[in-house]
């Protein structure tokens, strides 16, 4: 993140600055939602299509500045891109099928908007890799990055109690210990991708509804 501004607001805005910082900027956005904007068109549109579909949505983007002219007011960057998505998407179908046939049906099991929610599984990884980092240097500048690298592995799903045991030995303190730094660093973690999420929204009820949909999205399958 050196060289970047500090809200991801200010990164996008930078959309709008000179050539250089432009392409600087629209690379990280890239590098951030590229995954998430891959997962919504590989479930809305037909095998084969998507993978260009992205191609183009990322070429047009940054030919006309499409994250640059996100406003906040309108709520937050996940509704707009979403929003851009759906657009594109349906655009593209048309085009490739002029016919008309529908886009891609969601198989049995699978809930209609599933696009929207694996986009959103893969926006919420991109938060939580975020919050990881940013978290990770918190821990550092405390000359504590052996701590976080023995509690990384342990917060996927509950430690087993010899895992805890292992784990707590490794650092040198109880096991106890060990487990009460894990759920400060859980604590921790969901307080910085909440903090990236507000960055990304327009007040708190927009920040709010971003973060139920992301977590409702983790309790769904995405493709």
């Amino acid at each position: 993140m050196a060289g970047f501004p500090s809200t991801q607001w200010s990164l996008i805005r930078a959309g709008a600055g000179d050539e250089a910082q432009r392409r600087a900027s629209f690379g990280e956005l890239v590098r951030r939602y590229q995954p998430a904007i891959r997962a919504y068109l590989r479930a809305r549109l037909p095998a084969g299509q998507a993978d260009d579909a992205m191609q183009a949505f990322l070429l047009q983007s940054f030919e006309h500045d499409w994250f640059a002219r996100a406003d906040p007011a309108l709520g937050s960057f996940r509704g707009f891109l979403l929003l851009m998505l759906r657009r594109h998407a349906q655009r593209w179908h048309e085009r490739a099928d002029p016919a008309g046939v529908a886009l891609v049906e969601a198989p049995e099991g699978i809930a209609a908007d599933d696009p929207e929610r694996a986009f959103d599984a893969r926006f919420l990884l991109t938060l939580t890799a975020e919050a990881v980092d940013r978290l990770r240097a918190v821990y550092a500048d405390r000359g504590r990055t052996a701590l976080v690298d023995v509690l990384m592995p342990l917060l996927t799903e509950p430690p087993g109690q010899g895992d805890l045991v292992a784990a707590a030995a490794s650092l040198g303190m109880p096991p106890n210990t060990l487990a009460v730094e894990l759920r400060r660093f859980r604590s921790r973690l969901s307080e910085m991708m909440r903090q990236q999420l507000a960055e990304l929204c327009a007040d708190p009820e927009a920040a709010e509804r971003d973060w139920q949909s992301l977590r409702l999205s983790s309790r769904a399958p995405a493709r």
